[in-house]
């Protein structure tokens, strides 16, 4: 690996140029100021302060609460001035008090940006865009279709009755009407269940069900077509899985172009709302089907109108559409008042984002179309309402130290309850291409904890990685853990073969009694940062309680054997108690210490260490850490000799254990010693 200072004349916000040299310098000053080198990079506040800011604050005005604490960073402060939480000294829990309440309620995380090009918290949804029915002469169409999440019910694409049937001739399609509030979230037990009946021969058409779930890796980010057969016809799904997705909540409101009073006035409204993707391309193989890419959110005929209340938003039959985080929103309107004529024929474009309204108005000369975009995430959904993380999770006991032979001068006690310390751990960091694949990578990945900046990832031209067919950058943790709930990750990432920007921009989380609607501890996350021509998903955790495990893993062997062999194969770090049965899960959330395909091995020496991609994993403290290793050796006889299997090691501050996976002739040991952090001591 070649470090490199990060060349930030390869990038094109000089704006952002400037807050990222001030931000690693640990400048306070503003924009306008002159920067200070000498600027020192931290304050300090002790474990258990509570921080205060409005909900438009950013880091630079953080102050505490309590008046006795001192002031961390002055207004124009950026993050680099404040290293939250670096007593050495571990928390005791007494009786009256649960480690758990004395560790959480002080802290509430909550969402920060260092610059304008910001993150996007995203989450794997899936948009239904249509359902086909292909019947073999015309059909009155009713009944229902409803999306089955975690075997319950939770939205409506299709809800008609006897005397509100359709007529469907040929391959037609339904007029779904959702889902709305919310968007559809894959999991192992997503369905469509399909209830629909003719209304005139009395009969089923399609009564079964079909299941949503993306079961391999090509089912992302593609155009899907699934059939379900029934009795009568059969149905045709068109659907996708985006990877990184929020969801979008479309309104539309027309309103009169002179100013006075709407509410009295109404008028016919027709036309159609299409909503699509800019880089619609990306998703599908041909250009045919670029039109079932297509959300119609509103499909009004000339003989059948809506009558609609000027100034009040037009009832839409789908108002929710799930938008890739890398991606833009296109809105085709097409609309006509029944007397005046055409009042708006415009494509608008959104750019994807993480929260926040955006809109826009069309005028003519009669009337004014106001188009709104409400941007959410599912997080507060699927972690407040959906999962429970932490109580599902196998509970292990916390780390006890020996207690001291009752006598005359030591009367018995309760052992002390000692705790870990709040750490960030990133598993892994996806890069793609907006329109194009990324191919190569170089470029730096740096993070600042409050105490110092370091990179996590850092390759130049002359040391550029190519990428694999999974996409991930190989980051690498060898001699320190995230520390502390303030922290900011910055990306700077390149492909130099095609000459393309993947990723320029930041993530950041601080430390605050705020106004946030969850807790955001022990919950995984997902943080897209986009460039110009491509986006990094960085995949993490924040743990409020846990420890550093430090390993080792030596290629040993018994007998004769060669001095040198071919590896390849992988090795993961992974919790106990967690959930990887969905392949996105399995991916992501494993930290990666080793990962070389076949085509790419390594020579190994045979009674050595192997190079890791990381060396330290943080390990919650209400899980254990499972090394899951499935290599290959090849040696001079070009026998490939397997090595596979799993150990779990529970958090154990006291010693170092070491495991074995056994192979033939040869095995591996894998040691973990667990820390608090590097400098941890007792009081």
């Amino acid at each position: 690996m070649v470090g490199y200072e990060p060349d930030l004349d390869l990038f094109k916000d000089k704006d952002f140029e400037k807050r990222l040299r001030r931000f690693l310098s640990g400048d306070r000053g503003s924009d306008d100021e002159p920067s200070n080198s000498n600027t020192p990079l931290s304050g300090v506040i002790g474990p258990c302060n509570t921080l205060l800011a409005d909900d438009n604050a950013s880091l630079s005005v953080i102050r505490p609460c309590n008046s006795n604490t001192p002031v961390l960073a002055d207004d124009n402060a950026s993050l680099s001035v404040i290293r939250p939480c670096n007593s050495n000294t571990p928390v005791l829990a007494d009786d009256n008090a649960s480690l758990s309440s004395r560790l959480t309620r002080p802290y509430h995380l909550r969402k920060l940006s260092l610059n304008d090009n910001d993150d996007r918290l995203t989450t794997p949804l899936i948009q239904v865009f249509s359902v086909c029915i292909d019947v073999g002469k015309p059909c009155e169409i009713y009944g229902t279709i409803r999306a089955w999440e975690e075997s319950r019910p939770r939205f409506y694409l299709y809800e008609r009755g006897p005397e509100d049937s359709e007529t469907i001739v040929g391959d037609g399609t339904l007029s779904l009407i959702g889902p709305h509030g919310g968007a559809i979230i894959p999991s192992l037990n997503n369905s469509l269940d399909f209830c629909l009946r003719d209304r005139v021969q009395g009969v089923d058409v399609v009564n079964s069900e079909l299941d949503l779930d993306p079961v391999t890796e090509d089912s992302y980010d593609r155009l899907l077509k699934r059939d379900v057969p029934g009795p009568l016809a059969v149905a045709h799904v068109y659907y996708a899985v985006f990877q990184y997705a929020h969801y979008a909540t479309v309104q539309v409101t027309v309103t009169k172009n002179d100013v006075g009073d709407n509410s009295c006035h109404a008028t016919d409204i027709y036309g159609s709302i299409v909503a699509g993707y800019a880089n619609a391309r990306k998703y599908c193989s041909v250009d045919e089907d670029l039109k079932l890419l297509e959300t119609r959110v509103f499909d009004k005929q000339s003989h059948q109108p809506l009558r609609v209340m000027l100034g009040t938003p037009i009832s839409l039959s789908r108002d929710v559409v799930v938008v890739p985080a890398y991606s833009t929103l296109t809105m085709q309107v097409n609309l006509w008042d029944s007397i005046h004529g055409k009042i708006a024929d415009e494509t608008l474009n959104f750019p994807a984002h993480m929260r926040g309204q955006d809109p826009v108005h069309i005028r003519t000369q009669y009337a004014c179309v106001e188009v709104l975009v409400q941007w959410d995430h599912v997080y507060r959904y699927l972690y407040n309402d959906r999962f429970m993380e932490v109580s599902l999770m196998r509970k292990k006991p916390r780390v006890i130290y020996n207690q001291r032979p009752p006598s005359s001068f030591f009367p018995r006690m309760k052992p002390p309850v000692y705790v870990g310390f709040p750490k960030v751990e990133v598993f892994s960091v996806f890069v793609g291409g907006i329109s194009k694949n990324i191919s190569a990578l170089c470029g730096a990945i740096l993070v600042n904890d409050g105490g110092s900046t370091y990179s996590i990832y850092n390759r130049d031209d002359s040391c550029l990685e190519l990428l694999s067919d999974n996409g991930l950058a190989s980051i690498e943790v060898n001699y320190r853990a995230i520390d502390n709930f303030d922290f900011g990750i910055i990306l700077f990432l390149r492909d130099p073969v095609g000459n393309l920007e993947v990723s320029r921009g930041s993530l950041g989380w601080h430390v605050g009694s705020l106004k946030s609607y969850m807790s955001w501890y022990n919950k995984r996350l997902c943080s897209v940062v986009r460039g110009d021509d491509g986006y990094a998903a960085v995949h993490y955790e924040v743990f409020n309680n846990a420890f550093e495990a430090f390993l080792e893993v030596k290629l040993l062997a018994e007998g004769c054997h060669d001095s040198r062999v071919n590896l390849h194969g992988s090795l993961f770090g992974l919790y106990g108690g967690y959930d990887y049965t969905t392949s996105y899960d399995n991916k992501y959330y494993k930290s990666r210490l080793f990962d070389r395909p076949c085509d790419r091995s390594v020579e190994q020496n045979v009674d050595s260490g192997i190079a890791l991609l990381k060396s330290i994993v943080v390990v919650p403290n209400e899980s254990y850490l499972i090394i899951e290793a499935n290599l290959c050796l090849l040696g001079s006889d070009n026998v490939e000799v397997p090595i596979r299997g799993t150990h779990e090691f529970q958090i154990d501050l006291s010693n170092t254990v070491s495991k074995f996976i056994q192979g033939e002739h040869y095995r591996i040991e894998i040691c973990v010693k667990f820390k608090m952090r590097q400098s941890d001591r007792i009081c």
